[in-house]
């Protein structure tokens, strides 16, 4: 089948990916900027024997004792489920380490990153002097310095990378969810745990750290984007001019459902904060589900559906899934910026047909409501609608499945005709007439976000009506595949942000 009249050609205004470099700073240490070292960036008491620390030039220089070796790290700031936890190392003399350590004041739990030059990068976790097992994955030297070293925690997993001369180059991966001691996401971890960074020194060894901080970042690959909606449809919500997506932070096979917020016209795209859900308060979790589409209801509150990876042990076996795999919350909070915790609660599709890509769309010719999704067949994912008296449910099946494999399924609205987009593993590019799914044909664009550099064309649309003033009619966000170099495998970090217009 050939072009669709109603669907307008796509054209890319817009490619980018940010590498740790798009972010909310949380707390920040700049030496230069320290008036009371001892009160804003304190040693941390567990370590028994810290190096002396001096103050001037802009850094923080470390020294041991001629005769004795000396370790030790210093307060950057409090430790929370999805944050990026960075340090400028200027200098480490011949056998020094940098150190980034996740831990209480007293060290009775202690996840530490060590980096040594010229070492493979180590990554330790002990309950008190019990090491705990921790498999660090594909542990690759580290560089001389100066370099920044970061940890980004990204649900149960920590991301360890080095930017060294301009470039983020990966350094080992661990996945802490093996039980509830070691879960990282643990909620008694947030707060109580600290953020140090400081330095492992061998007799007379020195260092020097010229900043810290911890920050909630974009990730080293963006994918995923839902643009948050003003109802349950495809007019975009706008603060202040800007539009707002959710999109997922990823850093390796785990990541950090975010949102982000942007100028229509010029796509500057930029961090706002984090989701979070928790399953009430008995949870021990504070969990990295991948809320997808968001929508304020004209009563103010503030409606997201979601799927629940957290609950199904984060495979991609849909058979290990609870139900439907999606999961609903709800908020009288604005959850667009800063930290928010979102309590979830099962979504019932069908007879627990397992589904992802969720979208909600209110249907007002028929006075109910309609649930987009890729679910699960013995063909593979394939566009459903579902149909619902309730926003939450319970939904049964009203058409599907779609012909062809699925991903980032959405209804949108083109010149007053509505049509399921979707996109596939094949490079193709599917619409589906709404809502019995007949195949129509492809949308088109100009520039594809796939090539034989990137062959992996199972993007993830998400597709928006323009607000008024806009140059443009609609826009659409959809990201490329190309992982972050050196991952393990498998991977799934992704990669690029693709920006689309159309008039």
């Amino acid at each position: 089948m050939g072009k669709i009249p109603q669907i307008p050609r796509f054209h890319l205004l817009a490619s980018r990916r940010f590498m740790l470099d798009n972010e909310i700073v949380i707390s920040e240490f700049i030496p230069g900027a320290v008036a009371c070292p001892s009160i804003q960036n304190g040693p941390m008491p567990y370590c028994k024997a810290a190096p002396r620390a001096d103050f001037g030039g802009g850094a923080m220089s470390l020294s041991a004792p001629a005769d004795a070796a000396a370790e030790g790290t210093f307060f950057i700031g409090g430790f929370f489920p999805g944050v990026h936890f960075s340090a400028d190392i200027q200098s480490l003399s011949s056998g020094a380490a940098a150190l980034l350590d996740f831990a209480p004041l007293d060290g009775s739990i202690l996840f530490r990153v060590r980096a040594e030059p010229g070492k493979p990068v180590e990554f330790s976790e002990t309950r008190g002097k019990r090491p705990l097992a921790a498999a660090l994955a594909n542990a690759q030297p580290v560089p001389q310095p100066p370099f920044r070293l970061s940890a980004i925690v990204a649900g149960p997993t920590i991301l360890i990378a080095v930017r060294k001369d301009g470039d983020v180059r990966f350094l080992g991966s661990v996945t802490l969810d093996e039980s509830p001691e070691n879960d990282i996401r643990r909620r008694d971890f947030a707060g109580f745990l600290k953020c140090a960074a400081g330095a492992a020194l061998p007799p007379g060894g020195t260092a020097s750290m010229e900043r810290a901080a911890v920050s909630l970042t974009a990730g080293v690959g963006q994918a995923d984007f839902c643009i948050v909606t003003d109802g349950a449809g495809c007019k975009p919500y706008v603060e202040n001019g800007r539009m707002f997506c959710t999109f997922s932070a990823r850093a390796g096979m785990k990541y950090t459902k975010s949102v982000a917020s942007f100028d229509p016209a010029t796509f500057d795209f930029r961090m706002e904060g984090i989701l979070l859900t928790s399953y009430g308060d008995d949870d021990p979790l504070l969990r990295n589900d991948a809320i997808d589409h968001i929508f304020r209801d004209a009563d103010g509150s503030w409606k997201c559906v979601a799927i629940g990876w957290s609950t199904t042990a984060h495979n991609l076996d849909p058979s290990t899934r609870k139900g439907s795999g999606l999961v609903v919350c709800e908020t009288n909070e604005c959850p667009l910026h800063g930290i928010h915790v979102l309590t979830a609660r099962p979504l019932v599709v069908g007879d627990g047909v397992k589904s992802e890509d969720p979208h909600l769309h209110y249907d007002t010719t028929a006075g109910k409501w309609r649930l987009s999704t890729s679910s699960f067949t013995p063909q593979g994912l394939r566009a459903h609608i579902w149909e619902s008296d309730r926003w939450d449910g319970p939904y049964a099946l009203l058409a599907g499945p779609g012909q062809f494999d699925s991903t980032g399924c959405q209804i949108m609205d083109f010149g007053g005709r509505e049509f399921v987009m979707t996109a596939n593993m094949e490079r193709m590019r599917p619409v589906y007439a709404y809502p019995t799914l007949e195949y129509l044909g492809e949308w088109e664009c100009d520039m594809e976000p796939y090539n034989a550099d990137c062959s992996n064309g199972r993007i993830f649309t998400a597709w928006a009506k323009a607000p008024e003033g806009c140059p443009w009619r609609y826009v659409m966000i959809t990201m490329d595949r190309q992982n972050f170099p050196g991952m393990p495998t498998p991977n799934w970090t992704y990669g690029g942000i693709h920006f689309y217009v159309a008039r």
